[in-house]
């Protein structure tokens, strides 16, 4: 089953993944103590993926658990700092 969940959009996030975990890659690692913005969470097989954008436009995902969360900080993403012209 997979299912989306929005409220945490835009929310600033630190991944902190476990050292080790199998369920992360390189990648995981590489971004791991950065700073980025949630762009959707995902519940997939039971477990909360967060789908997380930083400043170069990667995306990461994460275990909604291993994400410091900064609700007070200022909301958005990547896209939203896209200007149309």
């Amino acid at each position: 089953m997979h299912r989306h969940n929005t409220p945490l959009r835009g929310v600033k996030a630190v991944p902190r993944p476990k050292p080790d975990d199998a369920g992360y890659t390189a990648v995981n690692y590489a971004y791991a103590g950065k700073s980025g913005h949630i762009h959707e969470v995902v519940t997939l097989n039971g477990r909360e993926l967060a789908k997380v954008g930083f400043d170069d436009r990667k995306i990461v995902y994460y275990f909604l658990d291993d994400l410091e969360l900064d609700a007070g900080a200022k909301r958005g993403t990547f896209h939203d700092n896209d200007k149309k012209e």
